[in-house]
Parts: C-alpha cells; structure tokens; sequence
C-alpha cells in the first residue's frame, strides 16, 4: 500500500495557498467549509461570536461592531468567510453551511450549536468584501471614505448602480414605488440594450433615461433633464444617513430582518490614515 492511499482525500488535490473572501465558485466553497478544522482557539472564538450575535437578534443593542485581529497569515480572512457562509447560511453543494458544522462534528457543544442555529435561521443579507478592492482610489493618499465603499457594496447587495451613487437612489425610489421593472423595459424599449449594461456609461444614455422616465409618466422632461444633470455631480453622504438607508431597507423587509457587513483587510485600508481612522 502507498501512503498517499491510507489518506481520506486526495493529497494531489488542489489547494488554495491563501483565502480570498471574493473567491466565490462552488468548488472553493465546498473545500473551505468540509476542510475547515476547528481548533481549540477557534472553538473560544465561534462562541464568543456567537453568544454576543445572538443576544442581539432579540434585544436591540448598538454594540455591533466584531473586529477581528490576528498575525499575517492566523487565518482571519477564512474566519470572516466561515462566518459569512453561516449567517447567510448559503447552500454549498448538496448541503448548507451548517449542515457542514453538524454533520462533521466540527462544533459538538449543545450551547454554541443552538445559537450558531439561530443565527443561521434569521434572514440575514450578508455583505463580504474586500474594501480595498470595491474602493475607488487614485492614490494610496486619496482613498474613499468608509462610509462610502459601504453605500456602494449595499446598492450592489439590491441589484442599484454600485459605481454612480445618483443612480442607484434613483433606481431605489423607483423599487420603492413598484416601477423598477417598468423602467428597465422601458429603457430598453428606448435604447435598445437592457438597463443593467447600459447605466455604467451614464453619460452617454441621458437622453434615454430622461426619455423612460417621461414616458411611463414617472417625472416631467424638465425634472427629468434637472435630476440628469445632478447625477454627475459630485456624491456626499453622511454616516447619519447611511445608517437611516439601512434602516429603512431593514424595516421594509421586516421579519426581525439583518444585514451584516463583513469587511476583509480594513486594518490594513486604514493603515496610519487618522482620518480614515475616525471614520
């Protein structure tokens, strides 16, 4: 017998070296979540996590920030993803993530089990991006405030505009009243390429937009033009708002509904930027 033949899988498979919370295929899911091992300091984290998430499904709190600190390399970015598949409690292959922690045995203590379950039973949007890669920068000292790669990746998370903030609060106000989907086919109807394609070359579809917008009786031509030219102005949004954004969408879901935001390598986007650090 080979020694290579006595191990349960194959020891020739593919392995990724470093964990990368925007690698998303199938198959890296399934091997991070049936290959995860838990060790006696991840079994005190997962706890610690949990028991805190938990008390706060039920009891309003505003201690929810978890941050997450570790050496090069401890595993931090896998723990973040771990945590982002059992919230969301993403089905992964022929399973969910925790089918993967119970049948596996990864976890056996009754208490944190329980409430690993219930969070995972809660309707949860999970947000996992890596900051640095959704934010716009031109220069490591020009970097988007936190508030605003937050916005971006949340009108992302509805299917808004990401990149052109005007957009997407125009595209919510129309989810809000019922006529999204009315507007994207009249768009279409009008320019000819689907909606979803066209609204990152906002610039040059103007006219289109103003045109779907006139046509379905949505807002006046001058109201239209008015809103156009706004777009392509500078965007600011404070925390405050933000914050009210989410909360609006958190309550138009109901059912005791979350949005969590998971956030890779924020240590390392704030660096030694004070600014950004108060921010």
């Amino acid at each position: 017998m080979k020694i290579q033949n006595m191990f349960q899988k194959d020891i020739e498979r593919d392995i990724n070296g470093v964990i990368k919370v925007m690698q998303d295929d199938d198959r890296s899911l399934e091997q991070e979540l049936s290959e995860y091992i838990i060790t006696k300091e991840l079994r005190r984290h997962f706890r610690t996590f949990f028991d805190n998430y938990t008390k706060a499904i039920d009891q309003p709190t505003d201690k929810i920030g978890v941050w997450i600190s570790g050496f090069f390399g401890s595993g931090k970015s896998h723990f973040l993803k771990i945590l982002s598949y059992l919230l969301e409690n993403r089905q992964v292959g022929d399973r969910k993530a925790m089918d993967y922690f119970v049948e596996d045995k990864k976890i056996v203590d009754p208490m944190v089990l329980a409430d690993m379950k219930l969070a995972a039973d809660t309707p949860t949007d999970v947000i996992l991006f890596n900051i640095d890669s959704k934010s716009e920068t031109n220069g490591k000292q020009n970097k988007d405030a936190i508030v605003n790669v937050f916005l971006k990746v949340f009108n992302q998370m509805q299917g808004f505009c990401g990149s052109i903030p005007h957009v997407a609060d125009l595209e919510r106000r129309l989810s809000e009243e019922g006529r999204y989907d009315e507007f994207k086919a009249t768009f279409e109807e009008e320019y000819g390429d689907p909606w979803e394609y066209s609204r990152q070359d906002f610039d040059f579809i103007q006219d289109s937009v103003v045109d779907a917008l006139v046509s379905m009786d949505f807002m006046s031509e001058a109201a239209a033009r008015n809103w156009c030219e706004k777009a392509v102005e500078p965007y600011t949004i404070s925390i405050e708002d933000f914050a009210k954004r989410v909360k609006s969408y958190i309550e138009r879901k109901g059912n005791n509904h979350h949005v969590v935001f998971l956030v890779d390598e924020i240590g390392q986007y704030i660096g030694d930027d004070s600014k950004l650090m108060l921010n």
